[in-house]
């Protein structure tokens, strides 16, 4: 067997010309696992100075970097005779047919496509230094003029280096070609994975579909429903009311202490029966989009004294203190009068319900901020508070939070859903500050031009 063209990579010094610290160490290191040695030079310049200082057995180059690229790089090697038996391979992307004439115009032995597979950059030094030695001593030059993209260039290169670089180059095809088919088998795959899971998002959506039609229609249903029960029950309710009334009035005839007690259990079931109802009956009416607003001009002084004088009794049967501050001068506000009359008497009516003892305070405020006038309506009272884990289902329709302070409230839960409902109607805002054991603020904002 013929050893004479056997490699020893302990003997052999590869030159790594790569402006990236990170990738230049990468290669090194690759390198330097199959026994090869190895140095690096930042720029073609540096590389060339690295040559001249000590000859290496090949050049493993990029091709774009500052002050000489690859093939400038390669262009000086091959046009020193002492220098140009140097094997060079330049690293490029081979996305144009003028980077192979450009490498081969240059002197350049072969190329390496990135990215590229460790094994195959080491396949490739591997070949060249072996043709390195095949192919010493045997230097006849040959020139060929060709032109590409309307521009001349003129090789000068060995039969022998032509031929590498063409195989060289071919086998970046094929590889290329092989990984494009891959690319292709995977697109056709996801392709009919696509297909499969657009069939089944198609019937999803149907019956999607068919389900918001059923939602609808029973929505449509449950209004009907709401509309026509609240008006069978609220029909009976008010005659109630109105009996009982005119019981208490003694109409009819004299009363005993006990039977007045009773009828006054009654109207104040009925009454509170009629509520519950009238805030369903609003919120159906809400959530259809069946509420007509009547805006005008409302004057809120007059507004805030109405609810406070409607709901006073109420207070004072609990022993609370009702006090009302309002701003020194007229504020009025476009909006409508019955929605944000709902809205201050429910926020009063909880505040009163929620407080055993204490004050409970209704305020008017007005003031600027970024060139509109903000008029602030609060309800503030010294009740049980909050607590801080049930303040983000305050607003929630059907809840009522669990206090053992609050719990014997009655109610259905329904009012400060309202009340939000129809602060967004009127194009406010309704938030709120609580202090568990202290009392809480709530406060509806409206906003206009200044």
């Amino acid at each position: 067997m013929d050893t004479s063209y056997e490699i020893h990579p302990e003997d052999i010094e590869i030159l790594i010309v790569e402006d990236s610290p990170t990738q230049a160490e990468r290669v090194r290191r690759l390198i330097q696992s199959v026994h090869y040695r190895a140095r690096a030079a930042a720029n073609g310049q540096l590389a060339l100075d690295a040559i001249r200082e000590r000859k290496p057995h090949l050049v493993l180059s990029d091709i774009v970097m500052p002050e000489m690229d690859g093939y400038d790089l390669c262009r000086a090697i091959k046009s020193d005779p002492a220098l140009r038996d140097i094997p060079v391979i330049l690293v490029t992307s081979l996305m144009d047919p003028k980077d192979i004439i450009r490498g081969i115009e240059c002197g350049a032995d072969n190329f390496i496509r990135k990215p590229y597979a460790e094994d195959y950059l080491l396949n490739r030094i591997g070949h060249m230094l072996m043709n390195q030695k095949l192919r010493k001593n045997q230097n006849m030059e040959i020139g060929i003029a060709l032109y590409l993209g309307e521009q001349k260039h003129f090789i000068n290169a060995e039969r022998q280096q032509i031929l590498d670089l063409l195989i060289s180059t071919y086998e970046q095809a094929v590889q290329v070609n092989s990984e494009l088919q891959a690319r292709e088998r995977q697109v056709i795959e996801l392709n009919m994975r696509l297909a499969h899971h657009a069939g089944e998002l198609e019937t999803i959506n149907r019956e999607i579909a068919l389900k918001n039609l059923e939602l609808a229609e029973a929505s449509r249903m449950k209004s009907a429903f709401i509309a026509n029960m609240s008006h069978e029950l609220r029909t009976p309710l008010n005659a109630i009311i109105g009996f009982t009334g005119a019981l208490l009035m003694k109409l009819p005839g004299p009363l005993t202490t006990e039977q007045d007690k009773q009828l006054n259990t009654i109207r104040s079931s009925a009454r509170h029966l009629l509520s519950l109802i009238n805030d369903i009956l609003d919120v159906a009416k809400i959530e259809a989009g069946k509420v007509t607003l009547a805006v005008e001009a409302v004057a809120c002084q007059d507004l805030v004294k109405q609810v406070a004088d409607t709901l006073r009794p109420l207070a004072q049967q609990k022993g609370l203190a009702l006090e009302v501050e309002l701003a020194p001068q007229p504020i009025t506000v476009d909006t409508d009068r019955r929605a944000l009359t709902q809205i201050m008497i429910n926020l009063l009516n909880n505040a009163i319900k929620f407080t055993d003892t204490g004050t409970v305070r209704i305020s008017l405020t007005q003031r600027e901020e970024d060139g509109q006038r903000v008029t602030e309506l609060s309800v503030a009272d010294s009740g049980a508070g909050i607590r801080v884990e049930d303040q983000a289902k305050l607003f929630q329709a059907f809840s009522q939070l669990d206090s053992t302070s609050t719990r014997h409230a009655e109610g259905a839960g329904l009012g400060l859903y309202l009340c939000q409902n129809l602060a967004n109607l009127i194009g406010g805002s309704l938030f709120f500050s609580s202090d568990f054991g202290r009392g809480s603020t709530f406060t509806l904002a409206l906003s206009g031009k200044a």
